[in-house]
């Protein structure tokens, strides 16, 4: 099976969870953009999440048959990466 990409620009991100997100995004709960890259691999499914003001990553893996919790994964990963600088 071939490795298929899909990249899709989501400007407020899925929710998060309560004190997500702060860092240079000022804790507002939430990310002002995520920019979200999935690439399916057989059942499997992994998304990156990229907050693209400072280009900083984070990925999650997780059941391709539930691609929202996947990216909620991956943008709470990211904001508790933005959180620490």
């Amino acid at each position: 099976m071939g490795v298929v990409t899909e990249r899709h620009d989501r400007r407020a991100g899925p929710p998060l969870p309560d004190g997500a997100g702060g860092g240079r995004h000022g804790g507002g709960g939430a990310l002002r953009e995520v920019l979200f890259e999935h690439r399916r691999l057989g059942a499997w499914l992994r998304v990156a999440a990229v907050d693209p003001h400072t280009g900083e990553e984070a990925v999650a893996t997780g059941p391709a048959e539930a691609p929202a919790m996947v990216e909620r994964l991956a943008a709470a990963k990211l904001a508790q990466r933005l959180k620490r600088e």
